[in-house]
């Protein structure tokens, strides 16, 4: 009876669910889903514990029937942000699509434009020479 029970359960509300369709949002809005992306959310779902049986589960299901189910707390929220950023600057070029994704994505965590936008800039910097040119990225495909 467990094991059927497990089947049945509604992973719609599951948060690594929802943390790993943003992952997969932001890494494929520039509709092309890099091997370096991939790796990164391989390496996320290490660092959190987000087991890859959910990763898989993620692309046998409608990722629309998700329910945004986000971390309460500033530092869990922050944490969150600074993932899907690390996700769209992994190819050192920041996309129009990529941009505003992590945009609307940081208003459902409760962050407005200019923290989102302070945060990036941040990560940015802390890439050291590699930075700039993904900050200029950034700045030029914000515009658009």
């Amino acid at each position: 009876m467990g094991l059927f029970n497990l089947f049945k359960k509604d992973l719609s509300k599951d948060p690594d669910l929802t943390r790993l369709r943003d992952l997969i949002i932001i890494s494929a809005s520039d509709s092309n889903y890099s091997l370096d992306e991939n790796k990164i959310i391989l390496d996320i779902c290490r660092h959190e514990g987000i087991s890859i049986n959910k990763l898989q589960k993620l692309f046998k299901i409608n990722p629309e029937t998700i329910k945004d189910n986000y971390p309460t707390s500033l530092v869990e929220k922050s944490q969150y942000l600074r993932r899907l950023i690390e996700v769209m600057t992994t190819d050192k070029v920041c996309h129009h699509d990529e941009i505003d994704a992590v945009f609307n994505i940081s208003r459902k965590l409760g962050f407005i434009d200019e923290q989102t936008d302070a945060e990036i800039r941040d990560y940015c910097r802390s890439l050291g020479k590699n930075g700039a040119l993904v900050l200029e990225s950034y700045e030029s495909n914000r515009k658009k």
